[in-house]
Formats: C-alpha cells, structure tokens, sequence
C-alpha cells in the first residue's frame, strides 16, 4: 500500500484515461453491489445507507460513550450479514481490530451475546453452566470474524506494535486466504505512534499521526474493496457544549479536522447518563424525554453523496449482552 518512489506522470489523468477508468469502475462497482454492510441496527438501516466497498465510516463520541461496544455490535452483525460467498473463491471474512479490549475481553461479549451468560459473569468468573458456555464457544468458533489486538494468552506483543503499518501488515496475511467484507477499528486515537512513518517533533506528532491514520484507513477501503469502519475520540469541549444535547459533531474529531473531511459516513454517539444523572428530563422540541442508564442516542451526522443525514435515535443498550436496539417504547426520532 505504500511506494518509496513516484513517478509525477501517474498523477495525471487524460480525458479518456478518465473516461474508460471511470467507464470499468462503474462495471466494477455493480459487481460490488451486494457488498455493502448496513448499519446493523434494525429502525435505522433504511434511512442509513449500506457503507460501501472503498468507504470509510466513522463511530464519534466522548469517553465512556459506549464506542467500543458499538464497534464490536456492529462487527458482529456485519459479520452475520455477509454471505458465505467471497469473491475470488475466498472464504468472506470481517476484521476487528481493537488497541482497547483484549481478545478476552471481546470473547466474553461474543458469549453473552450468542449464549445465556453474561459479560460481567463472565469477565468476574462467574459461569452458570459450563456445558452451554463450551457449545456458545463452538458457536462464536463459526462467526468469520478475525481479531487483530493483545490478549494474555501472547505476552510478548505488546500495545506499542498495534500502530498501522502492523496492523496492514496483519490484514494482509489474513487477506491471502480470505475476502475481506469489512474492517472496524477501535479506536483511531489509541493507535500508537506509527515508526516507520513519522519522525515529527513530539509536540506534533500526535496530530499528524492521526490525520495520517485516517488518510491511510480510507486508503484501505479501497486497497481492500471493503467497508472500514472506525471509532474516533471526540474532543472534550464539543460544538455542542451549550447545548443540553451532547452529541459530537462532524469536526468535533480530537486532533484533526481530516477525519469530517476523509470520513463518508459519520455516526455520532451519546450516553445522557454520562452528563445527567437518571432521570432527569432532557427537553427534545416540544417533548421531554427521561434520562436512563441504558439511553444511548445515535445520529447519522454524515452521509456522503444524495443520502439524507441529520436523524437522531433513542436507543438502549443491553450492557451484560452488548445489543443496541432502537427503543421503541421512546420517540423513535428526533430531527435535530
């Protein structure tokens, strides 16, 4: 994915260089039709368009606001929607890199979620019954999802070698024998300084790192003809700071405005009980809406192209199994 040589000529394009470029990516893109992943969640696919081969997503929101666990809700159900044929004769698989949970950790969520115990039973070595964990692993065994990350089962890699030019690194092995669907990464912020790319003073570094993260993730998209999805710290002082609604907005990214500017989609996220305690009212218009400790509120800030954006949605959260659902029993959505 990376060149140390350039030759300026190919960045020039004729008139009919573009014309049959453009002529055999539309051919292309149909057969990639099918490819696109929905959001996952039922009650806003439909209004959310399918991110697309080549597309890049992005998941913002504060700390504590449940990005991680958006992130792994949505690997799992893109890895539930894709078919079980790849393309190139390659087994259909999604990748789920996390610098955040270990591979433990995102093993008890995938038991809650497909099984009878519970993340916190789980994670506090609480087991209700053994037999039906043992045939809820057999059952996880089956879900194409690889996972790029640390786990204690390998002490010797360490958080410091997750940064991107591994993580390609890591893909690209996996993508020799499979067709990859999709990729999540949480979280963009956390990717640690990459090496082999940066040599900037430390008081930058940061910055450009992630404006060049978020440059090369959506270059994956394209590298892989996949969908990239990928979770982003939102600045602690948000546009929306004077606002009883604290969802992060487009440029609210921490560190760098390119991830609005590089991103084709935005979903942005907030839990209420982060900023009031359970149940205050919140006013929405001309309704009131009650603050719950499993409240999450999601809105599609961004959609690139003739695709509506700007929805917001009542969801709630089932923490012990790692679901989102839109809470039905609340206003299902609230134009902001």
């Amino acid at each position: 994915m990376t060149s140390d040589s350039l030759d300026i000529k190919d960045l020039i394009y004729t008139p009919s260089e573009t014309s049959t470029i453009g002529l055999e990516s539309s051919k292309k893109v149909s057969t990639y039709s099918d490819f696109g992943l929905p959001l996952g969640i039922e009650g806003i696919d439909g209004y959310f368009a399918p991110v697309m081969p080549g597309q890049l997503a992005v998941i913002i929101g504060q700390t504590s606001h449940y990005k991680s666990g958006m992130v792994s809700f949505l690997s799992e159900q893109a890895a539930g929607y894709i078919s079980e044929t790849g393309r190139d004769n390659k087994v259909p698989a999604i990748v789920h890199i996390s610098t955040e949970d270990f591979i433990e950790e995102q093993a008890y969520t995938a038991f809650a979620r497909n099984g009878t115990e519970t993340v916190r039973g789980l994670a506090s070595g609480t087991i209700t019954d053994m037999k039906a964990l043992e045939r809820t692993a057999v059952q996880v065994a089956g879900i194409p999802i690889y996972r790029i990350g640390l786990s204690f089962a390998r002490p010797s890699v360490f958080y410091e070698q997750l940064y991107l030019s591994n993580l390609i690194r890591a893909i690209d092995i996996i993508a020799e024998k499979r067709d990859i669907r999709g990729v999540f990464v949480d979280y963009l912020q956390a990717l640690p300084i990459d090496p082999e790319v940066y040599a900037a003073e430390i008081s930058q570094q940061r910055r450009l790192q992630v404006r060049r993260d978020i440059y090369r993730l959506k270059q994956a998209a394209a590298y892989y003809k996949a969908p990239v999805w990928v979770a982003v710290q939102a600045k602690q002082e948000m546009s929306s700071a004077a606002s009883q609604i604290k969802l992060p907005g487009i440029y609210d990214g921490e560190e760098s405005s390119s991830i609005a500017q590089r991103a084709d989609k935005i979903v942005s996220i907030w839990l209420p009980k982060m900023h009031y305690l359970p149940g205050y009212q919140l006013r929405l218009g001309e309704n009131q809406l009650t603050v719950t400790e499993d409240m999450l509120l999601v809105k599609i800030a961004k959609q690139r192209g003739s695709f509506p954006s700007g929805r917001v949605w009542i969801c709630k959260v089932d923490y012990e199994r790692g679901i989102i659902r839109v809470d039905n029993n609340a206003l299902s959505s609230v134009p902001f």
